[in-house]
């Protein structure tokens, strides 16, 4: 039976999760060549950025995005080289359905685009993976905030007619009508906060190269910050597979770029 690129093996250029047996994370590599045979990939770098070392002989599972669905193969490492950094994996078994275990993430700054009702608030992301970002906007404009109507004001004719109520002693008493209203007042205000945890908003993140992501982002936390900035850790929802592969491509070439330059 013929062997299928992607879905038999991965193909070059790929973006892959490396399971070895001697470890108990995953790690991330790039696909430099591919056949039937062999597999050449970059050295396969932790979670801190950093190439690992591995010695002939380890088993190796690969993952990758096939074109239906993720795929694994078990490889064996049959050698080390350093000029350039690679390894070179044998496959010794068939390729079955397989799952990612792993986001990598990278400190990047991307220019992103967050809708909030009526505001469209601008930032820069902190970091980003395959997963969701980190980002720091800008604070959102006081002059879009609804201002409270004012108070209609009685005639001096109704001051002198309406003599004001009496207010009970204990209407301010602790689990009084009174305190609970301000409590729903309170909870009402923060299922109202558009920036609340849970809340799920458009947001556009434009990569380096120049395109534009659109995607929905769902509010995990709130960073507190003493600048009136709005920092925000975001999870991706329902994003496509091929576009966290998209964004993984992109963590993984800038980890590179920003190594070489020695900035890792």
């Amino acid at each position: 039976m013929p062997e299928n690129a992607g879905v038999d093996y991965p193909e070059a250029r790929t973006v892959v999760d490396l399971l070895a047996t001697s470890r108990g994370d995953v790690l991330i590599s790039l696909v430099e060549s591919a056949d039937p045979t062999e597999i050449v990939v970059s050295i396969g770098e932790d979670r801190s950025r950093r190439r690992v070392r591995l010695d002939a002989g380890e088993h190796v599972e690969v993952i990758w995005r096939g074109p239906e669905e993720l795929r694994s193969l078990p490889t064996e490492l049959i050698a080390a080289e350093l000029h350039p950094p690679q390894w070179r994996l044998r496959p010794v078994g068939p390729s079955t359905r397989g799952q990612r275990r792993s986001a990598v993430r990278a400190p990047l700054s991307l220019q992103v685009r967050m809708t909030v009702g009526p505001d469209v608030l601008h930032g820069l992301t902190v970091d980003i993976s395959e997963g969701g970002i980190r980002a720091l906007f800008a604070p959102r404009d006081p002059a879009r905030a609804a201002a409270p109507a004012p108070a209609e004001q009685p005639s001096p004719a109704a001051l002198t007619e309406q003599p004001a109520p009496a207010v009970p002693v204990e209407a301010s008493a602790p689990g009084s009508p009174a305190e609970q209203a301000v409590t729903d007042d309170r909870s009402r205000g923060e299922a109202e906060n558009p920036l609340r945890a849970g809340a799920v908003l458009p947001l556009v993140v434009r990569l380096e190269e120049g395109q534009e992501l659109a995607c929905r982002g769902k509010v995990i936390r709130r960073i507190p910050r003493q600048d009136g900035g709005i920092e925000l850790s975001l999870r991706f929802v329902d994003m496509p597979e091929r576009t966290q592969d998209l964004v993984r491509r992109h963590v993984f070439a800038e980890l590179r770029s920003l190594r070489s330059r020695g900035l890792l």
